[in-house]
């Protein structure tokens, strides 16, 4: 089983270097490394070209944005599975992929695997602030404000062929339409796994604030909407509940 790794990037130039390290130690052999840069005007591309004899396939060209490069990786993607790592961010160790192609093997009924992740500062990495656990999914799990984390979740690429890309109207919600439709409307097999899988940099699209929590949970919201989904707005108090009830899972681990 061969796993593909997606790295978008944008003027990564601090950060890009540990993401791609973390993936090239990975001791599982069958892998796949491709980068998606936007176009960079910093030194991203210039750290990118000292990799070029690396086991990795890079493109730099302007994109429409995280989604779309997304959606380039996977029509680029050879793998039977993959996932997507951004360039602020890393795996915890050097087995992930190899424990996602054991209970792959283990569950070959499964489309979907996932893990938890962990948020650390930008600054420190050894600074854990919040601890993003998952579970189990169960139908009517997104009407209670869940959700896996995106680059926890390792997908077969023959889904995404068959029920569709990321949807690129939503700019900082198209991995929860997604989610959303693989899970709740298509129901696919998925196994949870509750090993830490990422180490991320605060600071991404839906987590720098109030005012991009709350651009994030309206592009949910109209997610929703465009899947006829009955009293939406109660999908979105529940999910500001959840990520409250994450933090108070933060808090018992330290």
């Amino acid at each position: 089983m061969k796993i593909t790794v997606i790295t978008p990037v944008f003027n990564g130039q601090e950060t890009i270097k540990s993401c791609i390290e973390s993936v090239l130690i990975q001791s599982y052999p069958d892998k796949e490394y491709i980068i998606i840069d936007g176009g960079s005007t910093d030194n991203t591309v210039d750290i990118l070209k000292t990799y070029n004899n690396k086991p990795l396939k890079w493109i730099s060209e302007k994109d429409k944005g995280l989604y779309d490069a997304f959606n380039k990786g996977i029509m680029m993607a050879t793998g039977d599975v993959v996932c997507f790592l951004c360039a602020d961010d890393m795996y915890e160790h050097n087995n992930v992929l190899l424990k996602i192609a054991d209970t792959f093997r283990t569950h070959p009924e499964a489309d979907i695997v996932y893990g938890d992740i962990i948020y650390v500062d930008k600054d420190d990495l050894s600074k854990i602030k919040r601890y993003w656990k998952s579970s189990p999914f169960k139908p009517g799990l997104f009407k209670k404000g869940w959700l896996p984390p995106n680059t926890a979740l390792f997908i077969k690429r023959s889904i995404f062929l068959k029920h569709g890309l990321f949807n690129l109207q939503f700019k900082m919600a198209s991995d929860f339409e997604m989610q959303y439709r693989f899970f709740e409307i298509y129901r696919i097999k998925s196994i949870y796994t509750s090993d830490i899988m990422v180490r991320m940099r605060s600071g991404g699209m839906s987590n720098s604030g109030l005012k991009g929590m709350y651009k994030s949970l309206r592009e949910c919201y109209l997610a929703l909407k465009m899947h006829s989904v009955r009293f939406p707005i109660l999908y979105i108090i529940n999910t500001v509940l959840y990520r409250i009830r994450q933090l108070s899972v933060m808090r018992k681990l330290k």
